[in-house]
């Protein structure tokens, strides 16, 4: 199995455009207020902090619909099951056109105040009119991706499919710059939606928490960690087969489950200790317990928690797929091994578990590649030397 090396677009051989004036607007759905503190709590906080230290980040915009508008587009739109329920609600254009004139709303009036707006996903299109001045879009994935590697994440009629897709085309083709976590998500955006090559950049994404030093971490405690929901997109039940084979060979091996929330499986087996949603204190508390970190996820456009546990030392074990041969080297920082298969993923904990020095050297190595790239700080400057040119 070759493993594909991380790679970030550069302007070859052009000296970076002098942007230290660019006044720009962050627009986002999830909440990123808390960018100003030291340790933001917002997932995604710390890329805008990152992008004010670079340039004047004027104010960040978060488009929220009212309690009783959101309660009567799950109405409108409810369906039986959970997941197609939520999705028929979330990918709704009439909802997205909402929050968009939120936003439009908000730019037009600061207009004057900005030079850019930058864009966290695809979820909104206030660049749409063009009254709202350029904008560039940075995101993980791309509706695409999700229908063609794991539809059930998103179980739309097909009208509703296309409908999005066409929406997400526009936005992404609209943007002056359209900057992706991964190669595997900016391939899609100019495969799928047309984008110019040039104008789709790969940069990254950073750890929200990771361990300056490592110092005398014990690498002898055969504990895997697996941090992610939800439990079954995630590879959980995959995990779970593969354990009862890890525990036969090893039988001291234990594994720790933090993320999923609500009830566990029945009969968990020996050995496995389920957690379930943890704050970042404990996680990081987790991190620094563990010796090996895995998620054989089905479908991870990036994998931002490989990111973090590769900064507090760990070898990482993922899937061949989607963005994680990108960030795991496999056979140097962690192991790569086929989606939806137990027996290679009991292989790979056990060649870790058993194994605490060829562990450590990976864990190492992991950690030292987590600082050398995948801080905030370098996906800021980055973004700063793929913007064009004022």
């Amino acid at each position: 199995m070759q493993a594909r090396a991380i790679s970030y677009h550069r302007r070859a051989a052009m000296p970076t455009p002098d942007h230290s004036g660019v006044r720009i607007v962050g627009v986002s759905v999830a909440d990123v207020s808390d960018w100003r503190e030291p340790v933001p709590a917002g997932k995604w906080s710390q890329f805008f902090g990152a992008l004010a230290e670079r340039l004047t980040l004027v104010d960040t915009i978060r488009p929220q619909l009212s309690r009783r508008r959101e309660l009567e587009n799950l109405a409108v739109n409810f369906s039986p099951g959970r997941a197609r329920w939520l999705a028929r609600a979330g990918f709704n254009l009439r909802r997205t056109a909402e929050l968009t004139a939120l936003v439009e709303q908000a730019l037009l009036r600061r207009r004057s105040s900005y030079d850019l707006v930058v864009q966290l996903q695809t979820l909104c299109a206030p660049g749409s009119s063009g009254a709202c001045g350029p904008y560039v879009v940075y995101t993980d994935n791309t509706f695409a991706l999700t229908q063609r590697i794991y539809p059930r994440w998103a179980p739309l009629p097909a009208s509703k499919v296309r409908q999005w897709l066409e929406f997400e085309a526009r936005v992404c083709r609209a943007a002056t710059r359209v900057f992706t976590f991964s190669e595997f998500a900016r391939r899609s955006v100019v495969d799928d939606y047309g984008c110019e090559p040039g104008r789709a950049i790969a940069i990254g994404a950073g750890a929200n928490q990771l361990l300056a030093e490592l110092g005398e971490k014990d690498y002898g405690n055969p504990t895997a960690l697996f941090v992610g929901s939800p439990f079954e997109l995630k590879g959980g039940p995959t995990l779970l087969r593969a354990w009862s084979e890890v525990r036969s060979r090893i039988p001291a091996a234990e594994l720790i489950i933090a993320g999923p929330h609500g009830r566990p499986p029945r009969d968990l087996g020996p050995g496995i200790s389920w957690r379930g949603h943890v704050d970042r204190a404990e996680l990081a508390r987790l991190y620094r317990g563990a010796s090996v970190f895995v998620l054989p996820s089905m479908f991870d456009a990036w994998g931002h928690v490989f990111v973090e546990a590769m900064g507090h030392g760990l070898p990482c074990i993922g899937t061949d797929c989607c963005a994680m041969p990108e960030i795991i080297e496999d056979g140097v920082t962690g192991r790569l091994v086929p989606r939806g298969e137990a027996p290679p993923l009991a292989d790979a904990l056990v060649e870790l578990l058993g194994d605490p020095e060829r562990t450590e050297r990976m864990g190492r190595t992991a950690h030292a590649r987590v600082l050398e790239r995948l801080t905030w700080a370098h996906v800021g400057q980055r973004f700063l030397e793929n913007l064009p040119g004022p």
